[in-house]
């Protein structure tokens, strides 16, 4: 099993235009694979997603379903903020590695006149392996009750 020993922010501008589409931040993550991962050459999808952290992190729950994964947030009082993913895949082929991924925000649109806000960003990252567990919501369906 594969282990991320580290993920963080490497460049953060002092200014992010909203509404562009350009690269705003450059997430490394730094992962190390078991040596079973390296002899059957195993395959992950590494998912990042970009929060804005609102008071105490939101409890993460991840539905894994090898390239459709989605992480959801468990919260009592607030929400954070979603504001971008990214999704690589990675085959262990080497005991460590090194990623630097671009990430373009998704901050809205910019609607006549400019405000300042700052924001607080934080990453969760998560591998999901080729052989492991699936899972997958069914899409929402309505139906009536007789009283």
């Amino acid at each position: 099993m594969a282990k991320i020993n580290s993920v963080f922010l490497e460049s953060i501008p002092e200014i992010i235009h909203v509404g562009d589409n350009i690269s705003d931040i450059i997430i490394n993550t730094q992962i190390e694979f078991h040596s079973l991962d390296l002899k059957l050459e195993m395959e992950y999808l590494l998912y990042l997603f970009v929060y804005d952290i609102h008071g105490k992190v939101d409890i993460p729950v991840i539905i894994g379903n090898w390239d459709e994964s989605d992480v959801f947030g468990v919260t009592f009082d607030r929400k954070d903020h979603f504001l971008g993913k990214k999704m690589l895949n990675i085959t262990a082929n080497k005991e460590t590695i090194q990623l630097q991924t671009p990430i373009a925000l998704k901050l809205g649109k910019q609607k006549k006149g400019a405000s300042n806000s700052s924001r607080e960003l934080e990453v969760f990252a998560t591998l999901i392996p080729a052989i492991g567990r699936a899972s997958k919501w069914s899409v929402p369906f309505e139906t009536n009750l007789v009283f």
